[in-house]
């Protein structure tokens, strides 16, 4: 099991966090995209979508989450960190010169920051995605959070079966499955809705609509590695050569086998798109806890099967919300911001 959830955000046509000039390693971002050229309507919805970005870092440093693994747009990805350096933002953000010559169009489609936090025996990962393009059912600004149990995850000299009679534990009763989830559930409710104000609170945005899944993943037949196609290698565990946080991969398995009752939760392919979600149901008879078949032929069979998309799913269709802003603002000069040629500062983190 793991917990995610998505905080959707909009912002104000007259917010003038939107015309805010990006400064220091946003500013050098924005430079690295346009080479400083800001001058078109597509640029400056470019430029805007980075002011906006950096009002959202701005809300993580305050929550102390600096772990940076991944910042792309659209499919060029201008930081990756395949080592899991710690508070290695600033050292992120500094290195994105190096993929000059992956210059983003101004016509882009998405933003994406990824970021990872420990804290309470949960590894959280964030991943804000900014869209160009919406259309009027879907967030121009989504946030997304995925929480992963930490000490459930499979140490360096510890085997898969090791691993299975360790959570196994977890297993041996409804009730103390049940008080397990509920208690790692309360600490990522916790997390989710400290952030939620804190972003409520930074960007002036009203009740901003949160939703929060329990999610169980099926394996691809019975597979107890991610696959590269994963959204955990994708976008969380990139780093993770050793397989090290496979404890999802296992718990459809232990839930059957102690024949727990599955309550309230979404069933996930290992790609994050949704199978289908369950209030109450016996896994040992529910086609979707049955890894002996095919997932199709378990969809068709289940009274719980779900065609929806992933959290992450956006429409393609719409206009650009961007240039509602109109023109940035400030009084310098953004070319002269940009930071471009400094190689160290110690005010760069916000």
């Amino acid at each position: 099991m793991l917990f995610e959830s998505k905080i959707d955000l909009h912002l104000q046509r007259d917010s003038e966090l939107a015309r805010k000039q990006p400064t220091k390693l946003f500013a050098k971002f924005l430079f690295s995209l346009t080479s400083g050229n800001y001058g078109e309507m597509k640029e400056q919805q470019l430029f805007t979508a980075v002011a906006i970005m950096q009002e959202l870092n701005k809300v993580m440093l305050k929550q102390g989450i600096t772990n940076l693994q991944l910042l792309e747009v659209d499919d060029v990805i201008y930081y990756e960190d395949l080592d899991n350096k710690d508070n290695d933002l600033v050292d992120g953000m500094m290195n994105i010169s190096l993929k000059r010559d992956h210059i983003t169009s101004p016509e882009f489609k998405h933003m994406a920051l990824t970021l990872s936090h420990p804290k309470d025996g949960i590894e959280y990962f964030i991943e804000l995605d900014i869209s160009r393009i919406n259309t009027p059912d879907t967030a121009p600004i989504k946030v997304k959070v995925y929480g992963y149990i930490d000490a459930f995850k499979k140490g360096d000299d510890e085997s898969e079966q090791q691993l299975t009679a360790r959570l196994g534990k977890h297993f041996e009763s409804q009730a103390t499955y049940d008080d397990m989830v509920r208690r790692y559930r309360s600490q990522f409710d916790s997390f989710v809705t400290g952030l939620n104000f804190a972003l409520n609170t930074q960007l002036k945005v009203k009740e901003a609509p949160l939703k929060t899944q329990s999610v169980i993943v099926r394996p691809n037949e019975k597979s107890r590695s991610w696959g590269d196609d994963s959204r955990l290698r994708r976008r969380h565990y990139r780093h993770d050569s050793g397989n090290s946080m496979m404890y999802p991969l296992l718990w459809m398995s232990l839930m059957q086998s102690n024949s727990i009752a599955a309550h309230n939760v979404t069933v996930e392919s290992e790609a994050g798109e949704s199978l289908g979600e369950i209030d109450s149901a016996d896994t040992a008879s529910e086609p979707l806890f049955d890894e002996n078949i095919a997932v199709d032929e378990a969809q068709s069979a289940s009274d719980y099967s779900d065609a929806g998309s992933d959290l992450g799913s956006v429409g393609e269709d719409g206009g650009s919300w961007l240039s509602d802003f109109g023109d940035f603002g400030g009084d310098s000069d953004a070319g002269g911001s940009s930071c471009s040629s400094c190689s160290s500062c110690s005010s760069c983190s916000s």
